[in-house]
């Protein structure tokens, strides 16, 4: 009985081996799986802050406007719109990432990446590019307001030079999963 045990100690120790490495290969394995994290959310929140901070600045800026000043009033309202706009299509990108950071089932999260990949994120990039550009036509438009003039360096700091290349990236990352994953 005893030589038997001893026997099959070397076998229990390399099926136990076996085991701990497979739990550590699938758990290495789910971790990958997920596609975006809590750092992604996290940067894609502190983007969309930005914008709704400048949101913010602008609003303010159009109360302290004389109220007998339509065409100013148009043209504050107007950036203020297009910021809106951008500021909701980045809660959007944000509550798909977050989303599908945290959805248990991998068939669920891939469900979200291709929603993204094929529709949200290619329409948002082109969205948030025409609101930049409609913001900058303000400065265009009144070439003598220094404050519209920040407002397209802001804007353009804030969704071309930020907003769309992480926008960018997402895309990249979904594009890049393994190709049984590739939505």
């Amino acid at each position: 009985m005893h030589e038997r045990a001893a026997r099959s100690a070397p076998r229990r120790a390399v099926l136990l081996t076996a085991l701990a490495l497979l739990t550590a290969l699938a758990l290495r394995v789910s971790a990958r799986a997920e596609v975006f994290d809590d750092n992604d959310t996290a940067r894609v929140a502190g983007v969309s802050e930005a914008i709704q901070k400048f949101e913010d600045d602008v609003s303010a800026e159009l109360h302290n406007l004389p109220g007998d000043d339509a065409e100013q009033i148009e043209s504050y309202s107007y950036v203020e719109l297009n910021l809106e706009a951008a500021h909701e299509r980045l809660n959007t990108i944000f509550m798909l990432v977050a989303l599908s950071a945290y959805v248990e089932a991998r068939a669920d999260e891939l469900l979200i990446l291709h929603v993204m990949y094929g529709q949200v994120l290619p329409q948002s990039r082109n969205y948030l590019d025409e609101k930049e550009r409609a913001i900058a036509s303000m400065a265009v438009a009144h070439p003598d307001n220094k404050v519209f003039a920040t407002y397209r360096a802001r804007a353009g700091e804030l969704i071309r030079d930020r907003a769309l290349p992480l926008i960018e990236e997402l895309s990249r990352r979904i594009r890049d999963l393994p190709r049984g994953d590739h939505p």
